[in-house]
């Protein structure tokens, strides 16, 4: 279960086909000293989780959903998530971008709307 919270509203997200969490590392800069030794310096983890939603069965709710996604990509909020070490973290995030795929076209805009995806990335 993933939870996004903006101004103190906690919105469950619908189940995913597929997640993906990422613990980025980050290092500001790596060189060697005079002994060959690579010394780096290191900044904090970060987050990243890619989900994918399947709607072919319901297009309303995939509008929703879009729509839902698309009003967080002007803000930063808070995402309680499940991490590969069996607990929940939560972290501050925004929204990468948002890709649906349309199976025909021909349909116009409210053809075979098939999938729903974006990535969470940590601030």
């Amino acid at each position: 279960m993933i939870t996004v919270t903006v101004n103190s509203i906690a919105t469950v997200l619908p189940s995913t086909v597929s997640y993906k969490a990422t613990l980025n590392t980050q290092a500001r800069s790596a060189e060697r000293n005079a002994n060959g030794k690579l010394v780096r310096e290191v900044l904090p983890n970060k987050w990243s989780v890619k989900m994918e939603w399947d709607i072919k069965e319901d297009v309303q709710k995939y509008y929703d959903l879009f729509a839902y996604l698309e009003t967080l990509t002007l803000i930063n909020f808070d995402v309680s998530f499940p991490a590969p070490d069996g607990t929940y973290r939560t972290a501050e995030m925004y929204v990468a971008p948002l890709a649906a795929e349309l199976l025909n076209l021909s349909q116009g805009a409210s053809g075979w709307w098939d999938s729903l995806s974006t990535t969470f990335v940590e601030v």
